[in-house]
């Protein structure tokens, strides 16, 4: 568990599925474990076997800040996810 006041860099997608238009993506700092104990930020367990390392995530979606949902692959967030870490527009569910 994070401690109090650890600080996180995220980069999501943000926006409303039912308009994608406003879709983007976006970069902020955070208090992590304010929003791990609200439960606004989950763990997500990928089904597959190979997937690319932290740094390579970080670069994959921060490749993406600032497009908007015209440029984007993605139809949610959870896709955003994934391509950042697999490499897949899919998710294994």
């Amino acid at each position: 568990m994070l401690a109090a006041g650890s600080q996180a860099s995220i980069v999501y997608l943000v926006g409303n599925v039912a308009d994608m238009s406003r879709m983007t993506v976006k970069s902020d700092t955070i208090d992590a474990s304010r929003y791990l104990r609200t439960e606004q930020l989950c763990k997500y367990f990928y089904d597959v076997r190979e997937w690319y390392d932290s740094d390579s995530v970080v670069t994959r979606a921060s490749s993406m800040l600032g497009l908007t949902a015209d440029k984007l692959p993605f139809k949610n967030p959870q896709h955003f996810a994934t391509w950042s870490k697999t490499g897949s527009y899919q998710l294994h569910c």
